[in-house]
């Protein structure tokens, strides 16, 4: 190497040396930047991926939640039905053995005695009460006539508002003739009559059904529904409402079947069928 090379070879090194300083500077410069980002990046992913897992898991809670209810509601309403089943097969069997008058009238009051205690069935899970009703035990709000609702309105108020919540009543059902164009199908919609008195329907409720055919069983009517009677008086039932309620263990939901049946000479007829969600 000639001695003219030999600074520039030096300078050249010293230039390589300088740059590779710059360089390594820049980049240890450069690094905590680069980290800090990175962490923000990681943290804000944390953060969606929480929020992702958070509606996952409630998701799968609400799902959990219908399916349970779901099935509440189906077990409730096939335990209500159940009790309804058991309880049209022992009287049937009984409408059979005893055929009609007072025979049965007698066995009928003790059963619907027996149920008024409010006893439930057990059925795994599931449980299910029965009370039966003696509608024609009570006054028929849709066939009776208006003075006939007033002698029995009569009872918790005075003769003036008695005779007015019959004449509304009257005038709501729109009875043509024979028929009943527009008959009430649940006690809980006289509330629905124009100015009606709910202390008074409330009061009048347990002699009240709409249910009734025209007959009034005398063994088993109130002294309050017969001075309001109508029609053919008779002494034993022709007309029987079954609330069965079922519901599953440790769950709210309840769920109620109000059947009404008609007692012919050897059976139970199927009039109307009632379901709602408690």
């Amino acid at each position: 190497m000639s001695p003219a090379s030999t600074p520039r070879c030096i300078g050249a090194a010293r230039r390589t040396a300088a740059t590779a300083r710059g360089t390594r500077k820049h980049g240890l410069r450069g690094r905590p930047g680069r980290r800090g980002v990175a962490l923000i990046l990681v943290l804000w992913l944390v953060v969606i991926l929480g929020g992702i897992g958070a509606a996952v898991v409630g998701a799968t809670r609400d799902s959990s939640r219908l399916a349970a209810n779901a099935r509440a509601r189906i077990a409730a309403r096939y335990a209500a039905e159940s009790g309804v089943e058991a309880t049209i097969a022992m009287i049937n069997d009984s409408v059979q053995v005893l055929g009609g008058g007072n025979q049965l009238g007698a066995f009928l009051n003790a059963l619907e005695d027996r149920f008024a205690r409010g006893d439930s069935v057990e059925l795994g899970d599931q449980r299910f009460a029965v009370a039966v009703v003696d509608a024609s035990a009570r006054l028929d709000v849709n066939a009776a006539p208006a003075e006939h609702l007033a002698r029995l309105f009569a009872h918790f108020t005075d003769a003036g508002r008695a005779e007015a919540l019959a004449y509304r009543i009257r005038q709501r059902i729109e009875r043509v003739g024979e028929r009943f164009v527009h008959p009430f199908t649940s006690l809980e919609e006289l509330r629905t009559v124009a100015g009606a008195d709910e202390r008074i329907l409330q009061l009048a409720a347990p002699s009240l059904t709409v249910d009734g055919d025209g007959t009034l069983n005398a063994s088993r009517a109130s002294d309050i529904v017969r001075s309001a009677a109508f029609g053919e008086v008779r002494d034993s039932p022709s007309r029987l409402v079954v609330i069965s309620r079922g519901w599953m263990r440790g769950h709210p939901l309840t769920h109620e079947i109000q059947a009404v049946y008609a007692i012919a000479s050897d059976r139970l007829v199927l009039v109307r069928w009632r379901e709602r969600i408690l």
